[in-house]
C-alpha cells in the first residue's frame, strides 16, 4: 500500500510543479485586461458622473443662497436699524456675504470629496488593468508586477488625499 501512496503522491506534486511552471492562457489574460478596462471605464465614468452632480447642486444651491439673501437685506433695508435687530448686530448686508461664503464652501468642500472619488476610482480601474496585465507572467516575475501595481496604486490615492485634505483645509 506504502508504494502505491508514494507513487500518487510523487505524481501529483509533479502534475503540480509542471501546473506552476505551465504559462499563463495569454488570450484569457486579454480578456480579463479588457473586462478590467471597461469595468474601470464605466467605475471612472459613474465617478465623472456624480462630480458633475455635485457641481450642479452646487451651483443651484449657491444661486439659492444669493437669492434668500438679496431678498433679506431688501427687506431689512426697508426697515430702520432700531427694528431691524438687537444693538451689535451686524448690518444684513454682512449676514449674506456670510451666508453665501458659507454657502461657497460648503460646495467646495462636496466639489473636493467628489473630485477624489474620480480620482480614486481613476487609481482602482489602473490598478485592476495593472494586475490583470500581470497574470501574464508567472512566479516571481507575477509577484513583482503585482507589487509594483500595488505600490503605484498606494502611491495615487495618498496624492488625492493628500490634494482632497489641503482642498478642506483650505475652504475651511
Amino acid at each position: 500500500m506504502k508504494p502505491r501512496l508514494l507513487i500518487t503522491l510523487g505524481a501529483t506534486a509533479t502534475l503540480a510543479l509542471a501546473a506552476c511552471t505551465q504559462a499563463p492562457d495569454q488570450a484569457q489574460v486579454q480578456r480579463d485586461v479588457e473586462k478590467a478596462q471597461a469595468e474601470g471605464q464605466k467605475k471612472v465614468a459613474d465617478a465623472k458622473a456624480k462630480l458633475d452632480q455635485v457641481n450642479a447642486e452646487n451651483r443651484k444651491d449657491i444661486v439659492e443662497t444669493r437669492i434668500d439673501a438679496t431678498s433679506d437685506a431688501t427687506k431689512n433695508a426697508n426697515t430702520t436699524p432700531a427694528q431691524n435687530a438687537e444693538p451689535g448686530t451686524p448690518p444684513a448686508n454682512a449676514s449674506a456675504n456670510k451666508d453665501i461664503a458659507n454657502a461657497q464652501n460648503k460646495a467646495a468642500k462636496k466639489a473636493a470629496d467628489a473630485q477624489y472619488d474620480v480620482e480614486k476610482a481613476t487609481a482602482e480601474a489602473e490598478y485592476d488593468v495593472a494586475v490583470a496585465r500581470c497574470k501574464a507572467q508567472t512566479g516571481s516575475a507575477e509577484k513583482s508586477c503585482k507589487d509594483s501595481a500595488k505600490t503605484t496604486y498606494d502611491s495615487k490615492i495618498n496624492q488625492a488625499k493628500a490634494k482632497n485634505n489641503a482642498n478642506q483645509h483650505q475652504r475651511g
